[in-house]
């Protein structure tokens, strides 16, 4: 019974990790090839969207408010990727989690891994992984 127990413990303190894979694939199925966006926003008609992770003032603002304002943060790539794994440190809470948990959450919001709608952003990720199209974004920017 004990075994059972230290087994118990010892799953319940594991904790998913956000691959740099997955991360890049994010990025890549986000910004059709992982490009900082020239201007680094657009309006899709909900509000503004920027940097290369696609990233919504209320995103920025549940990833940890980094880089001291939102505009700034997401026009640089190392802000943007904190932001993106702070939201995601934060609601991916499935100790088994992996990529599609991410990439849904991260397309979708704190429900979006459990989103019909957020499988085909899950696809593109998964086309990038699959198809080995990582392409990292560029650190110390």
């Amino acid at each position: 019974a004990s075994l059972v127990f230290i087994l118990a413990v010892s799953v319940g303190t594991t904790k998913a990790e956000l691959t740099d894979s997955c991360l890049a694939c994010m990025c890549y199925a986000s910004s059709e090839g992982c490009h900082m966006r020239d201007p680094p926003c657009t309006n899709d008609g909900w509000g503004d969207v920027c940097g290369p992770w696609g990233i919504t003032p209320p995103y920025w603002m549940d990833g940890g408010y980094y880089g001291g304002d939102f505009y700034s943060c997401t026009s640089e790539w190392q802000c943007s990727e904190s932001t993106v794994r702070g939201y995601l440190a934060r609601y991916v809470t499935d100790p088994t989690a992996h990529c599609e948990a991410y990439a849904r959450t991260h397309v979708g919001g704190p429900w979006g891994a459990h989103q019909d709608w957020t499988l085909t952003y899950w696809n593109k990720v998964k086309y990038c992984l699959e198809n080995n199209l990582v392409t990292p974004p560029p650190k110390g920017d």
